[in-house]
């Protein structure tokens, strides 16, 4: 079994850093209502972590954390307002913004795009799913839209 391969990221003002050391889980796009909104974005690319994988390492320690739902916490760096990550209460796994990877073409969405019907008619994403990447994909994507409910 490989090794899996060390990711870091962070915000634009580099307050907030992360260091990840882990294969990544279930790379997807959403484009529910609490997603665009809070990202500023037609569409947010995620890839999930496992939380015992994953550490805070920047000088701002942890990101601010805005309770977007009733289960979500989403985090963004305090001084600059990157959006970093979502947390989900009594989930084992952090979901972070492909775009706050350092090296974002590593991880690729998959082909799952959740709220697809929500992103502006204008906006059609097209994700190369053939590129060099060893990923978990989740093959029911009912927990990703029950973790929205609230946001349609």
């Amino acid at each position: 079994m490989a090794k899996p391969k060390t990711y870091e990221g962070g915000c634009l003002c580099g307050e907030i850093r992360y260091t990840v050391t882990a294969d990544p889980i279930f790379p997807h796009l959403c484009s529910c209502k609490m997603c665009r909104r809070w990202s500023g974005a037609p569409t947010v690319a995620w890839v999930e972590f496992p939380l015992d994988d994953f550490s805070w390492t920047g000088p701002g320690g942890t990101p601010a954390l805005y309770r977007s739902s009733e289960k979500t916490r989403r985090g963004n760096c305090p001084k600059c307002g990157s959006a970093i990550c979502a947390i989900d209460d009594g989930y084992d796994n952090i979901s972070i913004v492909i775009g706050s990877l350092d090296r974002p073409n590593l991880i690729a969405p998959d082909v799952q795009h959740s709220y697809k019907s929500f992103r502006p008619k204008w906006w059609r994403p097209i994700v190369d799913v053939t590129g060099p990447r060893k990923q978990k994909s989740a093959t029911n994507d009912s927990r990703l839209e029950e973790k929205h409910t609230a946001a349609s």
